[in-house]
C-alpha cells in the first residue's frame, strides 16, 4: 500500500510539472480562460472509487451502516452515460451505543474525494471561472429522506475547515438518472 501512495504521489507532481510546463510554453496565462466544462470525479472504475474515503457515525459509536461500490448493473446504470457507476448506500439509524447514549448523535454517512497530495502542496480543482456544478445522480431507497442528501465544497483558502454546503434536491420519483445544478459558486443561477 506504502508503494502504492508513492507512485500516486510522484504521478501527482510529475503531471503538475508536465501541465504548468506546457501552459507556460503555449503562454496560456495570455488567453481569456476556458468556460468549458471540466470534469471534477469521476465514479465508473475501482481506480476512481479509491480515490474516496467514506465515513458515518459508526465509526464514531452509531448504529448506521455504509457501502460504496462500483455497480455494473446494466438495468440501474441505463440512462447514466457509462456502463458502470458508483452506488452509494446503507441504513441510516439514529441510534448510537448504548454508552453514548447523550454524548453523540447518529445519523450520518458521506464520502469525500481523499486529497491529492504533491511535492507542491495539496492540489486542487480551479473552478473559479465556472457558474455552477453539474451533478448526475440516481436516487433510491426511503421517499422520506429524498432531500436529505448534501453536497459540501471546499475552498483553497486561508481558512482550511470552511466549507460551503447546498442541499441536492431531486425532482424525479422514479429512480431515474437526473442532472443537478449547483448554482452560485460565482453568485450566479445556472442558465
Amino acid at each position: 500500500m506504502a508503494l502504492s501512495n508513492l507512485s500516486g504521489y510522484l504521478n501527482r507532481s510529475t503531471k503538475y510539472v508536465l501541465d504548468n510546463t506546457a501552459k507556460i510554453l503555449r503562454m496560456e496565462g495570455a488567453k481569456e480562460p476556458s468556460r468549458a466544462p471540466i470534469t471534477l470525479l469521476s465514479f465508473h472504475t475501482r481506480e476512481d472509487l479509491s480515490q474516496f474515503a467514506t465515513g458515518c457515525d459508526a465509526d464514531i459509536g452509531g448504529t448506521s451502516t455504509l457501502n460504496f461500490e462500483l455497480d455494473e448493473c446494466p438495468a440501474r446504470n441505463k440512462g447514466s452515460g457509462s456502463p458502470a457507476s458508483a452506488r452509494f448506500w446503507g441504513e441510516m439509524r439514529l441510534d448510537v451505543l448504548p454508552e453514548l447514549k447523550g454524548k453523540i448523535r447518529g445519523g450520518y454517512a458521506g464520502f469525500r474525494s481523499k486529497p491529492r497530495t504533491s511535492l507542491f502542496g495539496e492540489l486542487c480543482d480551479d473552478v473559479s471561472n465556472h457558474q455552477f456544478l453539474a451533478l448526475r445522480l440516481r436516487l433510491g431507497g426511503d421517499p422520506r429522506l429524498r432531500n436529505s442528501y448534501f453536497v459540501n465544497l471546499q475552498t483553497d483558502g486561508p481558512v482550511t475547515t470552511d466549507l460551503w454546503q447546498h442541499r441536492l434536491y431531486f425532482k424525479r420519483n422514479d429512480e431515474g438518472w437526473e442532472d443537478i445544478f449547483v448554482g452560485g459558486l460565482l453568485g450566479a443561477r445556472p442558465g
